[in-house]
């Protein structure tokens, strides 16, 4: 059965963001369900992802569905022809401390072995407090919702999006240094939703999202990621390749780099020895 792609993502994270907003003010969803190593399951998290997957169920399609909560997700009996990567809110801290800076992420292509992120068609991140939808696909960008426009004049310094720890290796953290004295001693942010703060260097808000933390999961990148090449944006790892090379793995944690300035990521990453 062959579906409208585009459509279906864009319809299923607007319902889904409706539903976030409802809640929003519900202590109740706010709830942890089950703890993980690294995060944790809250009851809102899981009810979106539920939304998401019967909505694909819906289409009568034959699919996987990598989600965040629940693993992976078979849809239909016969042999699967898409394959869903699903974060239902990214930045669901923010949500239970009321920022309003979360998303919903989601990126789909057809199914096969070996899947790599080049293989993802469509990606969709619905930036759920401003009902501002970003999509990136076949046909090129969609954006609804987002006014905001060219912020060029607006900014005194460039802004970047850093996540590192505290323990990384000092080669990691002199190459920070080095690289903030060369472009413009930029100020640093780091918002709590990795997909909608990759859709902003992006679109050039952001002078660069950098996550050099090694913890970033499919989950978290496959939507944004997808919009950045729609957009001829590219989207680096740590050792200096490109993004869509690589496996799409619930198993596998990303460091990325995203910014319209090449000489940026270049530079950085020739600092660090990539």
């Amino acid at each position: 059965m062959e579906v409208n792609l585009e459509s279906l993502i864009k319809d299923l994270a607007t319902r889904a963001g409706s539903f976030v907003k409802s809640k929003s003010n519900d202590l109740s969803y706010r709830q942890i369900m089950k703890r993980g190593s690294t995060d944790v399951s809250r009851r809102i998290d899981l009810e979106v992802e539920d939304i998401i997957i019967k909505g694909v169920e819906k289409e009568g399609l034959n699919a996987i569905i990598s989600t965040e909560e629940r693993g992976v997700v078979k849809i239909g009996d016969g042999e699967p022809r898409y394959i869903f990567v699903v974060d239902p809110l990214d930045g669901s801290l923010n949500f239970v401390l009321g920022i309003p800076f979360y998303s919903i992420s989601i990126a789909v292509g057809r199914y096969s072995n070996g899947f790599r992120f080049s293989d993802l068609s469509d990606g969709v991140v619905y930036y759920v407090a401003r009902d501002a939808l970003y999509y990136g696909g076949p046909r090129g960008i969609d954006i609804r919702g987002d006014d905001l426009g060219d912020l060029g004049e607006d900014i005194d310094r460039p802004v970047v999006s850093i996540y590192v720890e505290p323990d990384a290796n000092e080669k990691l953290l002199l190459g920070l240094r080095e690289i903030y004295g060369r472009f413009g001693r930029f100020k640093i942010r780091s918002l709590g939703s990795a997909s909608l703060e990759m859709v902003m260097a992006s679109l050039g808000r952001f002078l660069a999202f950098m996550d050099l933390r090694s913890r970033l999961r499919i989950f978290d990148i496959a939507g944004a990621y997808v919009i950045a090449r729609a957009m001829g944006i590219g989207v680096y790892t740590l050792g200096g390749g490109d993004l869509g090379g690589e496996l799409v793995s619930s198993d596998r944690r990303f460091s990325v780099i995203v910014s319209r300035r090449r000489d940026f990521a270049g530079e950085f990453l020739r600092l660090i020895g990539s």
